[in-house]
């Protein structure tokens, strides 16, 4: 016999479903990390020396994009053939992309704006 997750607030059984994901690659930038964090002056001191070191020195590849309806909208647009990918760094620079006036970034008014391709005869990215 083997436990199975079940929800806490209903105690329903979980399903597993597996979902496209984008990781951060913790391995390659944890020694930048750990050297950077000397530089930083943390208060309280206790969460540079004990939670956020004893996080990054045991960390393994971070998922970022959690779940679309409750975590952070990762602000990507990218083509079709994932040959093009552009990175939205404000309201304002989505606008200048969009040609579109942005009133709320919630979900269901970002999802449907479109960037035109950088490359003649493109679609556009998504």
């Amino acid at each position: 016999v083997h436990s199975y997750p079940h929800c806490w607030r209903s105690d329903t059984p979980l399903i597993y479903r597996a979902v496209p994901c984008w990781f951060i690659s913790v391995e390659k930038v944890k020694h930048d990390i750990l050297k950077n964090m000397e530089r930083t002056y943390w208060v309280p001191s206790f969460v540079k020396e004990k939670r956020f070191y004893n996080w990054v020195k045991d960390s393994n590849d971070w998922c970022v994009s959690r779940n679309r309806f409750w975590g952070t909208p990762i602000p990507l647009w990218h083509s079709d053939d994932w040959k093009e990918i552009v990175c939205i760094g404000s309201v304002a620079e989505l606008e200048e992309k969009t040609g579109k006036k942005i009133t709320d970034i919630h979900r269901h008014f970002i999802d449907d704006l479109k960037i035109p391709s950088s490359r003649p005869g493109m679609p556009d990215l998504k």
